[in-house]
C-alpha cells in the first residue's frame, strides 16, 4: 500500500502535467532556490533555465502548440522539464546519507537534463520558422481569396 507521501507525491505529478514550459521552469526555479542538496548543483540549473525562460515567454507557446508540428517538440520540452524539476525538488527531500551516497550519479542526472532541455531548445529556431512560414501562407491565400495580388 502506498504511503501519504508517495500518494501526495503522485498528485504533485499529475499537476505538473497541466503546466506549461515557462511555468514548470519557475516551479524548478523555486525549488533550486530552496533546495538543501545539492544546492549549488540546484540553483546553477535554475538560473540557466531561467535565462531560457525569459526567452520562451516571448514565444505565444500556447499557440504553437495549437499545431501538429509544432506542438510534439514543445510536449517533448515540457516534459524533459517535468522530469527536471522531479530532479530538483528531490533535492529536497532526500536524506543526506542519500544524496551523499548517490552524490556523482545525482551530479550526472543534472547534466543529463541539461544536455536534454538543450536538445529541444536547439530546434526551437526551426518550430518558429515553420510557424512563421505558416502565416505567410495563410496571408498570401487571404490576399488571394480578397483578389489583391
Amino acid at each position: 500500500m502506498a504511503s501519504w507521501d508517495q500518494l501526495s507525491n503522485l498528485a504533485n505529478v499529475g499537476q505538473l502535467t497541466s503546466l506549461n514550459a515557462v511555468e514548470l521552469i519557475r516551479l524548478i526555479v523555486q525549488a533550486g532556490n530552496t533546495a538543501r542538496m545539492q544546492k549549488k548543483n540546484c540553483q546553477r540549473f535554475a538560473e540557466h533555465l531561467k535565462l531560457i525562460s525569459n526567452l520562451l515567454e516571448q514565444l505565444k507557446i500556447s499557440e504553437l502548440k495549437k499545431h501538429p508540428e509544432t506542438r510534439e517538440p514543445l510536449e517533448q520540452l515540457e516534459d524533459a522539464l517535468r522530469r527536471s524539476y522531479i530532479l530538483v525538488d528531490s533535492c529536497q527531500n532526500r536524506s543526506y546519507l542519500y544524496l551523499l551516497a548517490m552524490g556523482w550519479s545525482v551530479v550526472n542526472q543534472f547534466r543529463r537534463a541539461q544536455n536534454e532541455i538543450d536538445r529541444y531548445l536547439k530546434i526551437i529556431p526551426l518550430i518558429t520558422l515553420v510557424d512563421n512560414a505558416r502565416i505567410r501562407v495563410r496571408t498570401l491565400a487571404f490576399f488571394l481569396y480578397l483578389g489583391c495580388l
